[in-house]
């Protein structure tokens, strides 16, 4: 594969020192090598800079912003500074497959018309254990988008320059995935590999706090999307219902400490040969990091 195009790797942080180590050992093992990775530390007050800078690469380069600006911010922070042709994001506390770039700046390659495109993910949970699989829909519509994130936010990779163009909003922290996806359907072409090229990190004890505000943005959005007449009146009621419902639900469950049934439900089972496959894969990132 031509190496030749650059392609620019983008890691918000905030206080994710405890996983940070194996996320950026999981991109310098990447099989394609033409990349740099653009760290952004958001106000952080743990040690991720120590261990940034503990890595010998050129290709990293760390931005250590003081102040606590959310990830819309940095991501956008982040497209500004980028020198690749393509852009990847990624979390701080999540893990890539050896040849995810690769195999998304392929794809890029060969569909030079697609904007943006997304892959499967494994889920793994606090102590790098795998708990399930997480799956995005490879056949999509803009009704279908309005109910459930396009993509699995951390495995997008897409044109430079449209993200330069679609900027993430700052006002819909939280959410900025999905309204950026919803805002930029009718002019975009976007995409989901059926490939899985992430493991990613989904404590089943995220605290409630953060779910209800989430859906409280999420409402936020359909307010906005119905305004801009994205929405439908009664598809507007019908969404802003179901996210009262799981937001309902999510406190019972909180308080009942089953939390983690809720978490359950949005995965789905691996079979056993993947299984098998998926945890070699990631015992050898992490075995890998420990020499």
């Amino acid at each position: 594969m031509d190496t030749n195009v650059k392609v620019t790797i983008g890691i918000p942080v905030y206080n994710a020192g405890k996983y940070l180590k194996n996320a950026i050992s999981s991109v310098l093992s990447q099989t394609y090598p033409n990349f740099e990775l653009l760290i952004s530390l958001d106000g952080v007050s743990d040690n991720s800079a120590e261990i940034t800078k503990s890595f010998n690469d050129d290709r990293i380069h760390l931005i250590e912003g003081k102040e606590n600006r959310g990830i819309a911010y940095r991501l956008n922070e982040q497209v500004k500074l980028a020198q690749g042709h393509y852009f990847a994001r990624m979390d701080a506390d999540d893990i890539m497959f050896p040849d995810r770039i690769e195999t998304q700046l392929r794809y890029m390659l060969e569909n030079p018309g697609i904007d943006v495109v997304g892959s499967q993910a494994v889920v793994i949970d606090e102590n790098n254990k795998i708990i399930g699989s997480r799956l995005s829909n490879t056949f999509f519509t803009s009704q279908t988008i309005q109910e459930k994130v396009l993509f699995i936010h951390p495995t997008v990779f897409g044109k430079t320059t449209w993200f330069l163009n679609n900027t993430y909003s700052v006002e819909f922290e939280g959410v900025e995935d999905f309204y950026l996806w919803n805002t930029t359907f009718s002019k975009s072409k976007f995409s989901v590999l059926s490939d899985t090229l992430l493991f990613y990190r989904d404590p089943p004890l995220s605290a409630v706090n953060t779910y209800l505000k989430r859906q409280k943005q999420v409402r936020r959005a359909l307010q906005r999307f119905k305004s801009n007449s994205l929405l439908t009146f009664f598809t507007y009621h019908e969404l802003l219902y179901k996210s009262k419902l799981k937001s309902v639900i999510y406190y019972v469950l909180s308080k009942l400490n089953l939390t983690r049934v809720m978490l359950s439900n949005r995965n789905c089972s691996i079979p056993s040969d993947k299984f098998s496959i998926y945890n070699d894969i990631l015992i050898g990132i992490i075995n890998h990091n420990r020499n």
